[in-house]
């Protein structure tokens, strides 16, 4: 197993420039005049991580070895019943954020996988813990995604003018979508991926075993996530807000969730 990666400078980094973060995200894609329309600024774009307009590039949400680079792969955006393609799907990111930082980490997640596939189990506790640091960043990056992507006309469905700059996340459903309640949800995602340790949330991380030649994922911001990765013939499941005394009481309740979404 290789060394573990430098986390402490992502921790660091983002809980340094998130209120940067969060201010360009208000006055970018969740200010409204009198009228309901966006207010435009003319500010850079931003890295999501850190805060800086230099050297930016593009992250994938989901990295695309997660699914073995299949191109044929897709998302529903479930509000309106497009598809969105995994692999065209990211979000922006200095060079050094994503290189340095999440490269790093997405690289190490292999090897705990690779060593999954082979031996039948994860080898230590901190495992877990990055496992679950790298799911949480795949929430902060749909969060991401949902607040600058802006909505579109249903399939089949006739053209909403008002709504043509609306960003995602305000009007997804069963969802409170105030600005302000968006604001906050991305505010609690990104100060997430700024503490220290997760060995509170371990027993809410679920792993399983699978034989299944096909790769299958879910999610539902800052509630869930889960990810089948066929070719290290492991599935994850990870709630992002809930605790549990036992990993069986987990496991029973993501059993719930997977007998009725997958």
């Amino acid at each position: 197993m290789a060394s573990e990666p430098n986390l402490t400078s992502l921790r660091v980094s983002v809980r340094s420039n998130y209120k940067t973060i969060i201010t360009y995200i208000r006055d970018n894609f969740i200010r409204r005049d009198n009228k309901g329309k966006a207010i435009r600024t003319d500010e850079l774009p931003i890295c999501y991580f850190c805060g800086s307009n230099h050297g930016l590039t593009k992250e994938h949400i989901i990295p695309r070895w997660v699914f073995n680079k299949d191109n044929e792969l897709s998302f529903d955006i479930t509000l309106n019943g497009h598809l969105q393609t995994y692999n065209r799907s990211t979000i922006r990111a200095c060079a050094k954020c994503n290189s340095e930082l999440l490269n790093s980490l997405e690289k190490h997640i292999q090897l705990i996988l690779k060593y999954f596939r082979d031996n039948g189990r994860l080898l230590m506790r901190d495992d877990s813990s990055n496992i679950i640091r790298w799911l949480e960043i795949i929430d902060y990056k749909f969060h991401i995604m949902n607040i600058t992507m802006k909505f579109l006309s249903p399939m089949n469905g006739k053209h909403i003018p008002y709504l043509a700059d609306f960003p995602l996340s305000m009007l997804l459903q069963n969802k409170n979508s105030s600005p302000s309640k968006v604001t906050n949800e991305i505010r609690k995602t990104l100060l997430r991926l700024s503490i220290r340790t997760k060995d509170n949330q371990v027993n809410s991380l679920v792993v399983f075993k699978t034989s299944n030649d096909n790769n299958h994922f879910f999610h539902n911001l800052n509630e869930f996530i889960f990810l089948e990765i066929a070719q290290f013939s492991i599935a994850l499941f990870y709630f992002y807000e809930r605790s549990f005394q036992t990993i069986e009481e987990a496991r029973d309740e993501a059993m719930l969730i997977i007998r009725r979404l997958y």
